[in-house]
């Protein structure tokens, strides 16, 4: 064998295998922003969930204020009443409207749910229209 031969025979069992510290930096990188990314997802999923959770139950409620009136045998009267009410882990304040339609045998009655008294938003609005007992 040659010289020449055995000299690049040599070089080649030299060489290392590996990552460079570039493509290290590199990796991990794109190791953080997805990591990132997903932990976003995570956090957006668990307050849609707290969300949608307080929406059902206060939806719920306002379902539950529908069929009180529904079941009573009287007329209810026009105007606002106001309550609270405990449903699931929460404490609500329910408005409850009761107005006149065009037509004189029905009523509209309007709840809306909130978290508080002094909150301005509601939760949950539901309209629904109660015929007049015969």
């Amino acid at each position: 064998m040659s010289r020449p031969e055995q000299t690049t025979r040599l070089r080649l069992h030299e060489r290392q295998y590996g990552f460079t510290l570039l493509e290290i930096l590199v990796a991990l990188a794109i190791l953080a922003i997805a990591l990132s990314a997903i932990i976003k997802a995570a956090s957006s999923q668990s307050l849609n969930t707290i969300h949608l959770r307080e929406k059902t139950f206060a939806h719920w409620l306002a379902m539950n204020q529908i069929t009180e009136l529904q079941l009573t045998a009287q007329w209810p009267a026009k105007g606002k009443q106001e309550g609270e009410e405990e449903l699931g882990p929460y404490t609500w304040h329910w408005v409850r409207s009761i107005t006149d339609t065009p037509d004189e045998r029905v009523r509209q009655v309007e709840i809306a749910i909130y978290h508080d008294k002094a909150e301005e938003h509601s939760v949950t609005r539901l309209i629904s229209f109660l015929a007049q007992p015969m």
